[in-house]
């Protein structure tokens, strides 16, 4: 049995080993294909990216072990032929890995464009990318260059290098990678994001999910009182704000219907959104006396408030096993888990300091680690806000308050400017 399993994992397929650079890129994209394979509920997909995070693992020395349990539980004795080729569910997007020289993943999929153009005193050379998204604008300058990553349509990125000044350039689109290099320019070992002094509310996108809806109710707490009657005013109240301070705002309800949660990450992702905000209420029915505002960033639980809250906002995903949920968890990407952290961070000391300004017993909850799985599978930075205790008296009552709805959604407003203030790209 031993030697089986030890043949069955030298014959996986797709990892690309050619260096340890280009193996822990596929590594990592594998990882997301996982995480949106469970969103997604697909047995093929599971499959396909367990297979290449233990190839790719095993060549850069990661403990794989869990995932090849997991793989032999998935994978049946004699497993029909499910994914003929595994260009089917390779990322549909590019992956930039340096700015100077430009170097840039692409799945087999893509097709390189290139071409020239000399116009309004610029010299333009631009690579339209097809059958290819880029998850946000991307901008950066090296000397007199000019280099701009967007995408161009639904299906075309499109890269964008300019200067006022003739340059050259030598490029290759060869083994699922786009690289250029700059003639006369210093090369710059490792990527660094652009910083801005200022930001504008115009460019930043961002989806306001309330919670629950529908034939889910979520929390009853004081008198009744449904949370979902309760997140969906402050999430339309917020809605406006923002717009009124120039932000692209969607919401993925607006009225009182029921959305599962894989589709409110979906609808996130698809409007490339910068930030998710998912509003919610606590519930502590054998403690009326606990009452405060928290707010929580995706991350593995750390205390037992944090996975008791956990477990009763993840109820509408059903039974999902223990391993599958451990796995997942260990693939958060790190960068998203601090800018969320800093997200959740600002708009809970918005909150706490405007409403201590008009109320007494405001309690301070804090910021916390937990795994919501309404924030699994999201692009961007994504916090679930619980906005108080329907079981408590007090608060039950000050939340169902327009009054009291219409400062939350302010304060948050005024949160997510602060985050932006300080992390402007």
């Amino acid at each position: 049995m031993r030697y089986f399993i030890i043949f069955l994992f030298t014959a996986l397929f797709g990892c690309d080993t050619s260096s340890n650079t280009t193996a822990y890129n596929e590594y990592t994209q594998a990882k997301q294909i996982y995480i949106q394979a469970v969103l997604d509920n697909s047995k093929s997909k599971k499959i396909y990216a367990l297979k290449e995070i233990v190839k790719c693992g095993e060549f850069l020395g990661f403990n794989v072990i869990e995932y090849k349990r997991e793989l032999l539980k998935l994978k049946p004795k004699n497993p029909p032929k499910i994914i003929k080729s595994p260009l089917k569910i390779e990322s549909n997007y590019i992956k930039i890995l340096s700015f100077n020289p430009l170097n840039i993943k692409l799945s087999s999929r893509m097709k390189v464009k290139y071409f020239t153009l000399y116009k309004y005193h610029k010299h333009y050379k631009i690579f339209d990318i097809y059958n290819a998204k880029v998850n946000r604008f991307r901008m950066k300058k090296i000397d007199n260059l000019t280099i701009k990553i967007a995408q161009n349509d639904d299906k075309r990125v499109r890269i964008v290098i300019s200067s006022k000044n003739k340059f050259k350039i030598k490029y290759s689109s060869k083994n699922n990678y786009l690289k250029v290099n700059f003639i006369g320019l210093k090369k710059i070992e490792s990527l660094k994001l652009p910083i801005f002094k200022k930001y504008n509310p115009k460019t930043k996108i961002i989806v306001i999910d309330p919670g629950h809806g529908g034939k889910d109710p979520g929390g009853i707490g004081y008198h009744h009182i449904k949370e979902k009657n309760i997140v969906l005013p402050i999430g339309l109240y917020l809605k406006q704000d923002l717009q009124k301070k120039g932000y692209k705002v969607y919401i993925t309800r607006n009225r009182d219907i029921f959305i599962t949660l894989k589709n409110r990450t979906k609808f996130a992702n698809r409007r490339k959104a910068d930030l998710f905000i998912s509003i919610h209420c606590n519930i502590a029915p054998s403690h009326p006396e606990v009452y405060g505002i928290n707010t929580y960033f995706l991350s593995p639980a750390r205390s037992a408030r944090a996975k008791r809250v956990a477990r009763l906002e993840n109820s509408a995903i059903g039974n999902l096993r223990s391993t599958t949920q451990n796995i997942v968890l260990n693939f958060l990407n790190r960068d998203k888990i601090i800018a969320s952290d800093k997200l959740a961070i600002d708009i809970q000391k918005s909150l706490i300091y405007n409403f201590k300004r008009y109320y007494k017993h405001i309690n301070d909850g804090g910021v916390h680690p937990a795994p919501f799985w309404v924030l699994v599978g999201t692009n961007m930075p994504a916090i679930l806000i619980e906005t108080g205790f329907i079981s408590n008296k007090m608060e039950a009552l000050r939340l169902i308050n327009k009054t009291y709805q219409k400062r939350y959604a302010q304060f948050i407003a005024n949160g997510i400017d602060d985050y932006f203030r300080k992390n402007p790209w």
